[in-house]
């Protein structure tokens, strides 16, 4: 079986929420205003309206289909422009993911979003902590979600890696950051579902 032509794996609710829990410590509970980039199914943010109430939500996704269950463009990231922005997570597709860091990296800083959270493949640790930007924080699941989805669908046994949730924080590049590595703690029952 091919991969998706759209790159589609959604996220499951479950891991989208565990990892806003964590892009959120530190910041106080305000009107925050949140952006899904890539947004297929909207997991991240459907989380953000659970964990802040009183969160703007808009996404963008190419697939004319989704349905996030918030405001959302249906374009190309290059072409989105969402206005200013606190908060942007979102789970890009894998087969562009160093050019979808940049991409969202430089939304991030032009928009003035104060984090940008990305769940990558745990797979892309090293050339993104190699590179001319790393992240300032990295949790790594200790499980392996099991993707939705048309492209998730199409590969029930999930996939073959674990999965890392990457923070930046605002500012511009700096490769000399102290990067923190830590665990996540488990997001979904243990055993067999």
């Amino acid at each position: 079986m091919g991969r998706d032509e759209l790159d589609r794996y959604y996220t499951p609710d479950a891991l989208a929420e565990a990892c806003l829990e964590l892009m959120l410590v530190g910041l106080a509970d305000a009107p925050f205003r949140f952006a899904e980039p890539c947004c297929g199914a909207g997991a991240f943010g459907r989380a953000a309206l659970r964990l802040v109430p009183s969160v703007t939500v808009k996404g963008c996704d190419i697939d004319p289909e989704a349905s996030p269950g918030f405001t959302f463009d249906v374009c190309p990231l290059d072409d989105w422009r969402p206005g200013d922005l606190d908060l942007i997570a979102t789970n890009p597709p894998y087969k562009s993911v160093y050019e979808a860091v940049a991409k969202m990296r430089a939304l991030q800083f032009e928009r003035g979003a104060l984090r940008l959270g990305l769940l990558l493949r745990a797979t892309t640790i090293e050339q993104i902590m190699c590179s001319d930007d790393p992240p300032d924080e990295v949790f790594v699941t200790k499980q392996r979600a099991r993707w939705g989805g048309a492209g998730g669908a199409l590969h029930k046994s999930g996939d073959s890696c674990g999965s890392a949730f990457m923070v930046w924080h605002s500012g511009p590049p700096n490769i000399e950051k102290d990067t923190t590595i830590k665990g996540m703690a488990d997001w979904r029952p243990r055993g067999r579902a």
